[in-house]
């Protein structure tokens, strides 16, 4: 794994994990110690990267309530609170976002579908249709 700091590719895996359980690796040529986290947005945190994606994924996907979320992993063994999530959110929503955007860029033909809509229009009931490409 390449030094975060230093940039250096001589680093050295060491014998023993982190809390969470992740690699730590050290650097000869800088002399600083890193696990596989560092560098990315889920440096500091307390949860497991997995857990973290979860709770965001279900947050946004499901639109499960600040509260709800913390409730159900606490079932599970993992505590945290409803801020907690919001800053989760806050923080890695973008970077979720823009990655699913480029994994989707380009994908998309000249497909469309209709979405039709029965309103009334000066006391008059019509259908409404609107083509979206």
């Amino acid at each position: 794994m390449k030094c975060p700091y230093c940039q250096s590719k001589k680093t050295a895996e060491r014998s023993d994990r982190t809390e969470l359980g992740y690699r730590r690796y050290r650097c000869p040529a800088c002399g600083r110690g890193f696990n596989e986290r560092t560098g990315t947005p889920f440096n500091r945190l307390q949860c497991p990267t997995e857990v973290v994606c979860l709770v965001v994924l279900w947050r946004s996907r499901y639109k499960l309530s600040l509260r709800d979320l913390p409730e159900m992993f606490l079932e599970r063994g993992f505590v945290f609170t409803h801020e907690t999530v919001r800053e989760w959110e806050a923080e890695l929503v973008p970077l979720i976002s823009d990655h699913l955007r480029q994994r989707r860029r380009g994908k998309i033909g000249k497909s469309g579908y209709v979405d039709e809509t029965y309103v009334k229009i000066k006391g008059e009931w019509c259908y409404l249709y609107g083509v979206k490409h």
